[in-house]
C-alpha cells in the first residue's frame, strides 16, 4: 500500500470520528444507562376479569413490542401468575405516558353518528351516557355491538353527546399508523394505512354513510367524528382530534402494534426503582474492561513488541468507535446500557485482539523467511484478512441470532458484541493496515528483533 492510500484511509477514520464525537461535545451526550444501572419504572397491569394463558401471552408480546418501539431500552415485560404483566422500563420518569402506552388497551373502533346533542338542545339532560364499566367484562364487551352515547369536549369547550350506533369496524383494520402534522388545526394527527383485506371494506362503509359522520373511537373516548364527504378506497385513514406531538406519535405506536386481547387495570403502586445493580456493578464492570484490556496490551507488547504498538493505537480507536456509537444510540433511538452490555463490549476487545493477532502472526511468518516487514504487510494482510472476516462473520451471525430469539437484558450483550464485530473490521481494514504500513517503511520496525522474532532468526542462522 502506497502512502497517499494510506494517509486517506487513516483520514477517512478522523472524519468519521470527528463526525460521532461533534454532536456529542455540543450535546452534552453521554451513555443511556439500563434499569440494572440507572433505575426506571416498575409497573404490574392486572388483567379485568377472567384471561386465558394464550390472552396473557399475546397481551406481555404486544406490551413488549409498545416499548420496544419507543426504542432498544431492553423492558422487563414477564407474564406473572395467571393473569398479571410486570413491566420495567429503565430511565423513564413520565409515569402517565407510560401508562397510556403500556396500559392503554387501544381498542379501535369506527361508528356510524347517528345524533349529535348540544349542551343547548331540550333533551341534553334526558340523552343519557353510556356506562363504561371495564371490570364488568360480559357488559364491557357486550358493548361493541349496542348503541352507545358518548361526551365529546370540542376546541370550544362546550360539551356535547355523541350518539352513536354499533361498531362497524374495529382497529384490526389498521396496517401501520404515524404521527403528521394537521394543518388544518395546526396540531397533529395520526395517518393510518389499512390492511389489503379491509381496504374494501372501508371503502363500502364510507360509500354508504356518504353525507354523513363517522366517529372514531378508541378505548370508549370519541376521537373524531369527521363528514364522510366522498368515498374513501385508497386504504388511508386519518384520526384527527388536536393532539400534541407526543400524543399523535404514542396513539400511533400503540395503533400499529395492535390492541390489547383483554383489558388490563395498572396497579396503582408504581415503583420508581433504583439501581437494581447500583454505580458500584457498574464501575466493577468497567475496572474489569479496563484490567482486560491493559493485560492485553501487555501481552500484545510482549510477543510482537514495536508490533504491539500498533494494537495499542487500533484498540484505541476501537474504543473510541465503540464509546461513540452507544451513545449516540442512547440519545436518538433511546437504547440503553446494561451490564450484559458492557459484557459485550468487555469481550469486544478481546475479538479486536485476536485479529491483531491473525495479521502479526502473518508477517511474522513473512519475516522468518527473510523478508522485510514492509514488503511483507500487503501480502500478509490479504492473507489474514480473509481469515479475519470469516472469523467476524461467524461471530457477527452468532450475536444476531441471540439478539433475534432473546428477549430482555440478554440482547444488550448481543447487541454490543455484534456491532463490534463491525467496528473490528472497520478498524482493522483502514487503521491497523494502514498504520502497519507506513510504520513498515521506519528501518526500526524492519528488524526483526523489532516484531518479535528476532531470536527466531539467530538461532536458525546459528
Amino acid at each position: 500500500m502506497n502512502v497517499r492510500r494510506s494517509i486517506t484511509m487513516l483520514a477517512v477514520v478522523v472524519v468519521l470520528l470527528i463526525g460521532i464525537y461533534l454532536p456529542i461535545i455540543l450535546g452534552g451526550f453521554s451513555p443511556r444507562l439500563g434499569l440494572d444501572l440507572q433505575g426506571g419504572l416498575s409497573v404490574t397491569l392486572q388483567a379485568v376479569g377472567d384471561a386465558s394463558s394464550e390472552q396473557m401471552s399475546k397481551a406481555a408480546d404486544i406490551v413488549r413490542n409498545r416499548v420496544n418501539a419507543l426504542g432498544l431500552t431492553e423492558p422487563v415485560v414477564a407474564p406473572q401468575g395467571n393473569n398479571r404483566i410486570l413491566v420495567q422500563i429503565p430511565g423513564e420518569s413520565d409515569q402517565d405516558r407510560v401508562l397510556s402506552i403500556i396500559g392503554s388497551t387501544a381498542q379501535l373502533q369506527f361508528r356510524e353518528v347517528t345524533e349529535i346533542v348540544y349542551a343547548s338542545d331540550e333533551k341534553y339532560d334526558q340523552t343519557q351516557l353510556t356506562d363504561i364499566n371495564p371490570s364488568d367484562t360480559e357488559a364491557y364487551q357486550a358493548l361493541k355491538d349496542q348503541s352507545i352515547t358518548l361526551p365529546f369536549t370540542p376546541d370550544s369547550g362546550e360539551e356535547i353527546k355523541i350518539v352513536m350506533g354499533p361498531t362497524r369496524l374495529t382497529g384490526d383494520i389498521i396496517a401501520g399508523a404515524e404521527a403528521a402534522v394537521d394543518t388544518e388545526k395546526s396540531g397533529f394527527e395520526i395517518k393510518f394505512t389499512l390492511t389489503s383485506e379491509a381496504a374494501p371494506q372501508f371503502g363500502a362503509l364510507t360509500t354508504e354513510l356518504n353525507g354523513k359522520q363517522l366517529a372514531i373511537v378508541l378505548d370508549y373516548e370519541v376521537e373524531s367524528f369527521p363528514n364522510v364527504n366522498e368515498p374513501i378506497t385508497g386504504g388511508e385513514g386519518v384520526i384527527s382530534g388536536s393532539f400534541t406531538r407526543e400524543e399523535a406519535r404514542d396513539l400511533a405506536l400503540v395503533l400499529r402494534m395492535g390492541a390489547l386481547p383483554i383489558e388490563f387495570r395498572p396497579d396503582p403502586l408504581i415503583e420508581n426503582v433504583s439501581a437494581t445493580l447500583g454505580r458500584d456493578s457498574l464501575r466493577q464492570g468497567l475496572l474489569a474492561g479496563i484490567i482486560g484490556l491493559i493485560l492485553v496490551l501487555f501481552y500484545m507488547l510482549f510477543m510482537y513488541r514495536g508490533l504491539g504498538l500498533i494494537t495499542c493505537l487500533s484498540l484505541s480507536v476501537f474504543g473510541l468507535f465503540m464509546y461513540g456509537i452507544v451513545t449516540l444510540l442512547g440519545h436518538y433511538i433511546s437504547w440503553s446500557l446494561t451490564l450484559p452490555g458492557i459484557a459485550g463490549i468487555v469481550v469486544s476487545i478481546g475479538i479486536s485482539a485476536d485479529s491483531s493477532v491473525v495479521l502479526y502472526e502473518r508477517l511474522k511468518e513473512e519475516v522468518r523467511q527473510g523478508k522485510t516487514l514492509r514488503s511483507s504487510v500487503d501480502r500478509g494482510f490479504k492473507s489474514a484478512w480473509r481469515t479475519m472476516v470469516t472469523a467476524n462473520a461467524t461471530a457477527f451471525i452468532t450475536a444476531f441470532i441471540l439478539w433475534w430469539l432473546s428477549t430482555g437484558p440478554v440482547k444488550g450483550f448481543a447487541f454490543t458484541l455484534g456491532i463490534a464485530t463491525i467496528i473490528d473490521l472497520f478498524t482493522m481494514y483502514f487503521f491497523t493496515h494502514s498504520m502497519a504500513s507506513l510504520l513498515s517503511r521506519l528501518k526500526a520496525y524492519n528488524k526483526p528483533r523489532f516484531v518479535g522474532v528476532g531470536r527466531e532468526i539467530e538461532r536458525s542462522e546459528a
